[in-house]
């Protein structure tokens, strides 16, 4: 799938989905460093979203790697603890050159794998952001 496909992919989810987040993510680890951008799009009647993954991987000082992928979830709500849980993984194969096994030592199985889940609590900032954390740590800031 080429890039102007994936772009109008992203646009068509978009308008599908009548809320959006976009946040920032890094990640270090011994098994290297993740640099991500991650789009929530979610319909709140439905409960369904898609989450746009991209961003790059670099283990040591090798060559970095693209990470590309459509998450398909739902969700349920606790509170202000948003259970979900993905329905599938759309890799964008071209462009998505890291190994899943490899992925899942970095983020979370939700990201990687169908059928997995994550929790996050959801403290809203303002009127266009929330901060989306597990347990009593911060994970990433999300605007739209």
């Amino acid at each position: 799938m080429g890039l102007f496909s994936s772009l109008s992919i992203l646009t068509l989810q978009k308008m599908i989905y009548n809320e959006t987040c976009t946040a920032n993510w890094v990640i270090f680890n011994d098994q290297g460093r993740a640099n991500l951008t991650i789009d929530f799009m979610y319909n709140k009647k439905n409960k369904t979203g898609t989450v746009a993954l991209s961003g790059t991987w670099q283990q040591g000082n090798r060559e970095s790697k693209s990470i590309r992928r459509n998450i398909e979830y739902t969700w349920i709500e606790n509170y202000d603890t948003a259970h979900l849980t993905s329905k599938k993984v759309n890799k964008f194969e071209i462009m998505d050159q890291v190994d899943d096994d490899r992925l899942a030592q970095l983020i979370p199985d939700f990201y990687v794998f169908p059928e997995k889940s994550v929790s996050y609590n959801i403290l809203k900032q303002g009127k266009h952001a929330f901060i989306l954390s597990i347990g009593n740590r911060a994970i990433m800031h999300c605007a739209r």
